[in-house]
């Protein structure tokens, strides 16, 4: 089992990186994808963060995947967003898509698939 769309206390998660992580093996996953709420404001923080959890890699067995999920980012802002997101050492790049429950931009669906970002979540 994987799961490539988890949060930590970075963003809206309640646990640590290392916690999230360690649960997750508890649990049985083969891999999970730490992606935390992020825009211009805080991408450098976030993958510098969840980046560090890769120690665990080789203790536990489990693969972790360190990234971000894009959100409420202007869609002519995305591809130039999730290119620095991988420049910055993300593995995995989340789209927040446009959800009726929350005010995301029109156009964030169509201009996350033609950034080629990893998952589109919450597309609609």
């Amino acid at each position: 089992m994987i799961d490539l769309h988890t949060h930590t206390t970075f963003s809206d998660g309640e646990l640590i990186p290392s916690e999230l992580v360690r649960r997750a093996e508890i649990k049985g996953y083969t891999a999970i994808g730490i992606t935390d709420h992020a825009d211009y404001t805080n991408i450098e923080h976030i993958i510098s963060c969840v980046s560090k959890v890769k120690y665990l890699e080789g203790i536990l067995d489990i693969r972790i995947l360190p990234g971000v999920e894009l959100t409420h980012v202007p869609p002519k802002r995305i591809a130039p967003l999730a290119d620095l997101a991988r420049k910055l050492g993300a593995e995995i790049v989340v789209v927040h898509g446009e959800s009726p429950v929350e005010p995301v931009r029109p156009g964030t669906n169509r201009a996350a698939l033609e950034a080629g970002v990893d998952i589109l979540a919450h597309p609609g």
